[in-house]
């Protein structure tokens, strides 16, 4: 008679046991229960994931911001080229002061003058929106600045 009881009360211990403890929690959440922790980490994996969504998103700007920035680099890229156009007219000016040869002057002015003309074409690019043609424009006119100051920096110290 004791027999059954005494398999009863051991069984009901084993299983009191080996009921499954709660699942492992923050040290610094309150224990509020398995439904409350759930929704504290609901809520942390829905702000982690937004947080994923914006930071993929945010870096990919979308076609309308990217023709504004492309009006705005390009307004930009023209100014400078009209600025660049009237330093090369101030430098031409200037060319009696250098005291020059009659052939370094001739040279120095068929680089002045391909300069200006080189930002000019810079200048209506940049204004049409022409942005394939700059990288090859602004090449030139690297090039020709550098073959004037090889020919004339050094040469009137």
């Amino acid at each position: 008679m004791y027999r059954p009881l005494l398999g009863f009360v051991a069984a009901s211990c084993v299983l009191g046991c080996t009921a499954s403890q709660p699942p492992h929690r923050p040290a610094n959440l309150p224990d509020t229960g398995t439904p409350a922790l759930h929704a504290l980490s609901d809520a942390r994996l829905r702000e982690l994931m937004d947080r994923m969504n914006s930071l993929m998103f945010d870096r990919f700007m979308t076609q309308p911001e990217l023709e504004q920035e492309r009006r705005r680099y390009t307004a930009g890229m023209a100014d400078t080229a009209r600025q660049l156009e009237a330093t090369t007219d101030a430098i031409l000016a200037r060319l009696p002061a250098l005291q020059l040869e009659q052939h370094e002057q001739t040279a120095f002015r068929a680089l002045a003058s391909k300069l200006r003309d080189e930002a000019r074409s810079l200048h209506d690019q940049a204004r049409k929106g022409a942005t394939d043609e700059l990288p090859a424009t602004l090449e030139r006119i690297s090039s020709t600045c550098t073959a004037c100051h090889g020919l004339f920096r050094k040469l009137k110290q």
